[in-house]
């Protein structure tokens, strides 16, 4: 009996030990964000939005960077996103910032004004920072294509505040996609705004619970027997 107890114990304790392990980096370092369509407006792009997303990380530096990830999966293959736009607190995030900080691919973008607008934006939408893909030889040469990211480290930004203004709705990312039906000349565009991050931690917690569980049960079992 004291052997199944103590058998019992040792995988409880290896399970919260191993998801702990995994959701610590998760919820201490990064989150990622998905984004919407705008409601209302263009729909050319109306099904793409889940190809979209935004790792947001502590470089561990006491800065934050940002990566713009267009998915691997993504079927439309001329699309691109083409501009990047941030409305938030210049305060929040400071002006020392690196653009094109481990990009993934042929990406190449450059800071644009902020005068700049996310197109469709409305709904409030204010421009902090705006970032460019810079023009290449094709329509969508060095704009973030499927498989590719754009990087923009923020170096005076604190992690915790960044995360608690995106939460919030204080801080909030859009992006402006192009090339969505190509061949048609020029192709069609459509925006999106970020929003709440992948449940992620609290999925492995629940895995855990679950394995907690099963261990319990099986002990009572045995010990019936």
């Amino acid at each position: 009996m004291k052997i199944l107890q103590m058998i019992s114990s040792v995988a409880i304790a290896t399970s919260i030990a191993t998801v702990a392990a995994i959701v610590s980096p998760v919820t201490a370092n990064a989150a990622t964000f998905t984004f919407d369509n705008i409601a209302g407006g263009d729909t050319f792009g109306d099904t793409l939005n889940g190809f979209l997303s935004m790792d947001v990380t502590d470089s561990g530096t006491g800065g934050v960077l940002f990566k713009f990830n267009n998915a691997a999966n993504n079927t439309a293959t001329t699309s691109f996103i083409r501009s990047v736009f941030i409305d938030g607190s210049t305060t929040l995030l400071g002006n020392s910032i690196t653009v094109n900080k481990d990009n993934v691919g042929t990406v190449e973008f450059e800071r644009g004004s902020n005068s700049q607008q996310l197109p469709q934006g409305g709904n409030g939408f204010t421009t902090d920072y705006s970032f460019d893909r810079i023009t290449g030889r094709g329509s969508n040469d060095k704009g973030i294509e499927p498989t590719e990211s754009l990087g923009v480290s923020f170096a005076g930004a604190n992690f915790n505040n960044v995360i608690s203004a995106i939460n919030g709705g204080s801080l909030r990312v859009g992006y402006h996609l192009q090339g969505i039906d190509l061949p048609r000349v020029g192709g069609s565009s459509d925006s999106y705004i970020n929003t709440k991050p992948v449940p992620v931690p609290g999925f492995l917690l629940g895995v855990m619970a679950a394995g907690a569980l099963g261990s319990t049960r099986l002990l009572k079992k045995k010990q019936a027997a």
